[in-house]
């Protein structure tokens, strides 16, 4: 077993798939900070699935077996 903790500034516009984590980890995102847009984008199977991540949330998802990436921020 392993755990890792990373902070990001920023968002990741270029849909990719994270290689290096375990295939049955999640990642856990935990939003700090004020800002508008930002929404995880999930284009898995044809669907584009927009997740709108704000402020105080906290979402999991296995990023080594979904393809994703971030639309801009708006503000903040």
């Amino acid at each position: 077993s392993f755990f890792a903790f990373a902070i990001k500034e920023g968002t990741s516009k270029i849909t990719h798939i994270d290689w290096s984590d375990d295939i049955n980890s999640i990642t856990w995102l935990i939003a700090l900070g004020d800002w508008e847009g930002g929404y995880l984008v999930l284009p898995q199977e044809g669907l584009e699935r927009r997740i709108p991540i704000c402020p105080g949330d906290a979402f999991g998802f296995m990023a080594r077996t979904l393809v994703h990436c971030t639309t801009p921020v708006t503000k903040g």
